[in-house]
């Protein structure tokens, strides 16, 4: 994604809705997710939705190549949706807390599953285009 510094009012509101429909999916899906998976992994719904963004962003990559509609859905939707700053803070507390193993668990989790996600994004974009 290219860095655009003159955005027209379109676009930017584009930016502006996208990611606010962004955050209202993670606001819906990471509480339904923890309260269906909890027993699984604590934050697991924070996780999955981390690890859908990184598919996301993998397929949309390859197959979105108008740029204002795909800055549009990676910056504005999928900025809005994924969530590193909740996920810093989660690891932060965890590291307080010296839950070692849950630490451990989400920071393979998040960074080595979305790093795989992001690869099957991009091989699956470009497979079923």
């Amino acid at each position: 994604m290219e860095e655009q510094n003159n955005l027209s009012l379109g676009h930017f509101l584009g930016l502006f809705m996208a990611g606010g429909a962004g955050v209202c999916l993670r606001a819906i899906l990471i509480p339904a997710l923890n309260q269906a998976l909890s027993s699984y992994l604590a934050n697991i719904g924070l996780t999955i939705v981390n690890l859908l963004g990184c598919l996301a962003i993998g397929l949309l990559a390859v197959w979105i190549a108008n740029e204002p509609l795909r800055d549009i859905l990676l910056v504005g939707f999928l900025g809005g949706f994924t969530t590193y700053s909740t996920f810093a803070l989660v690891l932060s507390e965890l590291w307080t807390s010296a839950r070692w193993f849950v630490l451990i668990a989400q920071l393979f989790l998040h960074v080595g599953g979305g790093i795989f996600c992001v690869v099957a994004g991009l091989w699956l974009g470009r497979n079923l285009s």
